[in-house]
């Protein structure tokens, strides 16, 4: 009877971690929320997206053309501050792409020098994944 009230109490401070079940939920999701968050400004977000993707055209490997270009729609947050994330709506359904568009957003020109993290959604406003850079040594 004891041990059943031991086990909750064992829980607690790894679900109040961040952490969960394993292959409960993508990749990185400690950082990101699970649905989209609200954007603040629409029409920034696409001109951002705009930008990103003509960067992407020029500059990004075939792979991550197919998975941007055309698939990217909006993008906003404040990537470059410590701790902050950017957020990359897609109409992606899977796992895979959404890893090629957060690799191409590390990338990107306005991110070269800098040590970003990217939450990328796709259909439904879905996280998909949540891209977390190595901690530094």
């Amino acid at each position: 009877m004891r041990a059943k009230r031991i086990l909750p109490l064992l829980l607690v401070p790894v679900l109040l971690s961040g952490c969960g079940l394993m292959g409960e939920e993508p990749q990185g999701d400690k950082v990101a929320p699970l649905q989209l968050p609200t954007v603040q400004n629409e029409g920034m977000a696409g001109s951002t997206a705009l930008s990103f993707t003509a960067w992407v055209k020029e500059e990004g490997t075939e792979e991550q053309r197919r998975a941007v270009v055309g698939h990217v729609s909006m993008m906003w947050g404040d990537w470059k501050s410590p701790g902050e994330l950017g957020y990359v709506l897609t109409d992606h359904s899977e796992k895979a792409a959404a890893q090629t568009v957060a690799e191409a957003f590390t990338k990107w020109e306005d991110n070269a020098d800098t040590t970003v993290r990217a939450a990328v959604y796709g259909k439904g406003g879905k996280l998909l994944y949540a891209h977390e850079p190595p901690p530094s040594r």
